[in-house]
């Protein structure tokens, strides 16, 4: 597939109509997670074995709100059929050819209530294509329906950055050098500067160099992410990273006490923060708290992250057992980066603003 390659890549708009001539819109999807069998005009026949696997498990996918669809390309015998046993099929195949399917190819797409792609199965090769369909729907995060007074204006996203790369940055870490993590303050004379303080932050920072292949890979894969996020629910299109680090929170000396990331002149430029967890389950505590909104622990899974504005009065709890990583960055517009280039002038400053961890 060419668009949609890895967990987190979100899937392009789907159009078309079904066996029974209604219009269908990937619109009706969103809020609900899916398992698409995608198949290219030409190996429809031989998927009708798994087709008919999924159709008579549909109680189980119902059961865990989510829906199975079969998009196909160009088939109008196979619409008509009736061999779907309860499969919704829609003939749509712009989507198929935007997703990398031909006429010979076939897929199996478990994709979350957000479309981002959860899982990719081969139904030629997988053994059980439906199990495996369940078992990643199990893995989707969730949590019981509640009322909600007073939510916290934050964006969470799972599969930000993959397992692997996410061991990768735990291990560059142990074995790379750290520091004291700094906070931006306003000094008597009203400068900017940044300073280690502990009773405010305590945690260890490695940045990423600017000029490594690494922070260029990292800093394409989450604007690519979470950019259409931040414009879908702030209406603002980011376009820019500032620093990157992978930071570690110890039991004991692991917190950062309430604060914004946007009071000092130096980073006003500032615009949204992203905290993504690397690793989950071996530590206590560490969770993110919104305290202007309510007294919950927002916890992402390894790999997903937490993104909200950096006006926004935050804390990251103390660690109190283990080690908890996370990858951090901010995101800013085209707009902002002038504002960073102004302060910089102003500045007579010819390196980057320090960074300022969160």
């Amino acid at each position: 597939m060419n668009a949609i390659v890895s967990a987190g890549d979100r899937l392009p708009p789907c159009y078309g109509m079904d066996s029974v001539q209604t219009f269908y819109s990937s619109e009706e999807q969103y809020g609900r997670a899916a398992v698409l069998i995608l198949a290219g005009a030409e190996a429809v026949a031989g998927l009708r074995p798994a087709i008919g696997a999924f159709a008579s498990r549909l109680d189980l996918f119902s059961g865990r709100n989510a829906d199975v669809l079969l998009l196909v390309d160009d088939n109008p015998l196979w619409l008509c059929d009736g061999l779907a046993g309860g499969v919704r099929i829609v003939d749509c195949g712009a989507f198929l050819a935007r997703c990398g399917i031909g006429a010979h190819d076939a897929a199996v797409l478990v994709i979350d209530r957000n479309a981002r792609l959860a899982s990719r199965t081969d139904p030629a090769l997988a053994a059980d294509p439906v199990a495996a369909c369940l078992d990643c729907l199990d893995t989707l995060p969730n949590e019981a329906p509640r009322m909600v007074c007073q939510p916290a204006p934050a964006i969470m996203l799972p599969n930000l950055l993959p397992p692997a790369m996410c061991k990768d940055l735990i291990g560059r870490f142990e074995r790379g050098p750290a520091i004291d993590g700094e906070i931006a303050r306003i000094d008597a004379a009203g400068n900017s500067c940044s300073v280690v303080d502990h009773d405010k932050k305590c945690r260890r920072d490695m940045p990423i160099d600017p000029h490594e292949d690494l922070h260029r890979v990292l800093q394409t894969l989450l604007l690519a992410r979470c950019a259409p996020e931040i414009a879908k629910a702030f209406q603002v299109q980011v376009t820019h990273t500032d620093r990157i680090l992978v930071s570690r929170y110890d039991a004991g000396a692991g917190w950062f006490h309430r604060h914004r990331d946007n009071t000092a002149d130096n980073v006003a430029f500032r615009q949204f923060a992203l905290s993504v967890n690397l690793n989950t389950g071996d530590y206590q505590g560490g969770f993110l708290q919104f305290p202007e909104y309510n007294d919950h622990g927002y916890e992402p899974p390894a790999g997903g992250g937490a993104i909200f504005s950096t006006a926004v009065l935050h804390a990251a709890a103390p660690v109190t057992y283990g080690h908890r990583y996370v990858l951090l960055t901010f995101f800013h517009s085209d707009a902002a980066e002038i504002q960073r280039q102004t302060y910089l002038a102003n500045a007579r400053q010819t390196v980057e603003p320090q960074w300022l961890g969160r």
